[in-house]
């Protein structure tokens, strides 16, 4: 069997940080138990091949084989969907890198590693991680580019070279000449009503933290999270901060523990009925992917989006999960009177509590019911005791069985879901209709861009009561112990632009990237595809007429980068043994020895000696070093050096052509 060309130490560690890359482009979705696997395997082989060349055992690849299975199995509870596949992917990839032992090796481990780095988008898609991808790939080519030039004979040596810098132009020049295909690709390609993937099995509840169920504890850990969740652009004035809540879904079942609301949405059709008591606000959202159904509107939704339902409850969902970034429309109005009419349906619903559960807070609620107390009074009692020694914290301590009863008479210590449950609790056990409302409150202002970011610690819960004659009234528990949680999100714009200066311009001015970035490349739809060929004159863009443009965009831009990577515009531009050795080669045609197309170095220095006997010696001298650079199996000691000294002596017998000889006085 054929023998591969050894892969030596250089290029073995060139290939293993190409792989790395890959992986680490996908570390903001992978687990971290599949990441600390795949880290310690890679470390392993590394280990393994500075001490000894060759392959890891096959016996060793199997056991490793079965860990990483069993690994991607329990990180991520199947291994089927996009999360699945593209970690058995990485896990095949560091799989292959245990019996990376030649060049061959290294080539198809690079060229899968780019795939790998492609899939990622798949994750994710916003500019740092098209930067970081695109790094990746002009490190993976120069990687292919050098894995030609590194020494692969001496096997017991452990230095790392490091890609030249050459080598990495010459990368970073492919790709950038590639880019105008790449944009013809994007702009003139049929786009899809959906896309290509979609295997079931995504193990993935929520990237924003925000589930279908709420209880202690759920929502604190998001405080810290300056992740945005959604950009809202407003047609006219910003609404005040306390206006600014951002309705996601309603909880209206309660188990002593958790809130849910999914199996009431399912059996509860009732029509939605507002009335507007304010002027109606219309906005633009732009949603980062959630994985989940549900949109975020202000609250409250006049009506729903294209795409989704609004529900009895002034739910707003859709068919299918928000995968990707995702551009919609909103109407709302601040003012309200909400649902004035409680069917019997909806009434049992909003009153009912499992027995036997917090017996202590259900009391003080009956006891309120019983001095007579209306809603109005009832609610301002639980607001009043809230107000009294309860502490608003981030860190909220565990809660026992009875979880209300243990926040309002032992910890009094929480974080809005704990306001929000127990208030709505006191509510249903003194008899007032009363549910739970999750979704985000306030968003600072990029006053560069002029939008609302919302981020994913303005994840917020609170309570709605059905008062007679007015509906469903919005009360916020959390704001009668800490108001300053209103406040912050209103002065949230001044207090970034002027306690924080420059650092607030550069966090507007990333975030205004990021939004133009979904605006213009991940957003661009179908319907933004035809707009903007109308503007060029083309009224309906079929099929037939995309692929005619993507095909004369396509070889338009395939021409330019043909003409700029020319013979002409390597030898003038790139550097090298080879380009080098055209430029020696072009000096002696024009003193009238040129070389032959079928004519090796070796015979067209001799044939050259013959013409100019005097640089006899330094014609032989540099073809054959020439031919040791360019086509031996192996190079020189001096790796990168070697070629320099190669293009300096080929410069310096040019130089000496062209001195000893002009054009008109020819040997």
């Amino acid at each position: 069997m054929k023998q591969g060309v050894p892969l030596g130490w250089p290029g073995f560690v060139a290939t293993t940080l190409v792989l790395a890359g890959a992986i680490v482009l996908h570390a903001g979705w992978l687990p971290s138990l599949l990441l600390l696997t795949f880290g310690a395997i890679v470390a392993l082989r590394v280990a393994w091949r500075h001490q000894r060349a060759g392959r890891v055992p096959a016996v060793a690849r199997l056991v490793l084989f079965a860990v990483l299975v069993t690994v991607v199995q329990a990180s991520l509870g199947n291994l089927l969907g996009r999360e699945a596949g593209s970690a058995l992917l990485a896990a095949m990839l560091v799989l292959k890198l245990l019996e990376t032992d030649t060049r061959r090796d290294a080539r198809v481990v690079v060229t899968i590693a780019c795939f790998l780095a492609m899939c990622s988008f798949l994750f994710e898609q916003s500019p740092l991680q098209a930067v970081l991808a695109m790094v990746e790939i002009v490190f993976a080519i120069a990687t292919i580019v050098h894995l030609q030039t590194l020494a692969s004979r001496d096997l017991a040596d452990r230095r790392w070279r490091p890609v030249p810098v050459a080598v990495l132009v010459g990368a970073g020049r492919l790709a950038l000449w590639s880019a105008p295909f790449a944009a013809a690709c994007f702009l003139f390609f049929p786009r899809l009503a959906a896309p290509l993937w979609g295997a079931p099995g995504d193990s993935f509840t929520g990237r924003t933290g925000i589930s279908d169920s709420m209880e202690p504890g759920a929502l604190s850990s998001l405080a810290l999270d300056d992740t945005p969740a959604m950009r809202v652009t407003f047609d006219g004035p910003v609404p005040p901060a306390e206006d600014r809540y951002w309705r996601g879904l309603v909880f209206w079942w309660f188990d002593g523990r958790t809130w849910t609301g999914a199996g009431a949405y399912t059996g509860f059709r009732e029509e939605p009925r507002i009335e507007p008591r304010a002027e109606v606000i219309e906005y633009e959202v732009m949603l980062e992917p959630t994985d989940q159904r549900w949109l975020f509107m202000l609250d409250a939704p006049l009506d729903a989006p294209d795409g989704a339902a609004l529900g009895g409850d002034f739910q707003v969902r859709r068919a299918d999960a928000v995968r990707d970034v995702l551009a919609y429309r909103g109407r709302s109005a601040s003012r309200y009177a909400m649902q004035r009419e409680l069917t019997p349906a909806q009434r049992f619903m909003a009153t009912s509590l499992p027995p036997d559960v917090n017996p202590r807070a259900r009391a003080l609620a009956t006891s309120w019911r019983d001095e007579g107390l209306g809603p109005r009074e009832i609610s301002a009692r639980a607001l009043a005791l809230f107000n009294e020694s309860f502490i608003y914290t981030l860190e909220p301590p565990l809660l026992a069985r009875d979880p209300v009863d243990d926040f309002m008479f032992v910890t009094r210590a929480g974080y809005c879901e704990h306001y929000a449950s127990s208030f709505t609790f006191l509510m249903r056990a003194a008899g007032v209709p009363a549910r739970v409302v999750v979704g985000y409150l306030g968003g600072y202002y990029n006053s560069a861009g002029g939008y609302v970011v919302v981020r994913r610690a303005d994840a917020h819960a609170w309570s709605e009561i059905w008062l007679e004659g007015e509906g469903w009234v919005r009360i916020d528990p959390t704001a009668s112990v800490a108001p300053e949680r209103i406040a912050d999100d209103a002065l949230a714009a001044m207090a970034n632009d002027t306690a924080q200066g420059w650092w607030a311009q550069f966090r507007q001015g990333w975030d205004l990237t990021g939004f133009w970035w979904n605006q213009a490349v991940v957003q661009f739809s179908a319907l933004k595809q035809q707009r903007m060929l109308q503007d060029f004159g083309v009224e309906r863009a079929t099929p037939e007429r995309l692929v005619g443009l993507l095909l004369v965009a396509g070889m338009l831009a395939l021409g330019l980068a043909a003409l700029a990577t020319s013979s002409r515009w390597v030898r003038t531009r790139a550097e090298g043994p080879l380009a080098a050795w055209r430029r020696l080669c072009a000096r002696l045609a024009r003193l009238g020895v040129a070389r032959h197309a079928n004519e090796g170095p070796r015979d067209f220095a001799a044939r050259a000696a013959t013409a100019l006997p005097e640089f006899a010696p330094a014609l032989a001298a540099v073809s054959a070093r020439f031919v040791a650079l360019r086509y031996a199996a192996v190079n020189d000691a001096d790796g990168a050096g070697g070629n320099a000294e190669f293009a300096r002596e080929a410069r310096d017998l040019e130089r000496a052509l062209a001195r000893r000889y002009s054009r008109r006085r020819r040997p």
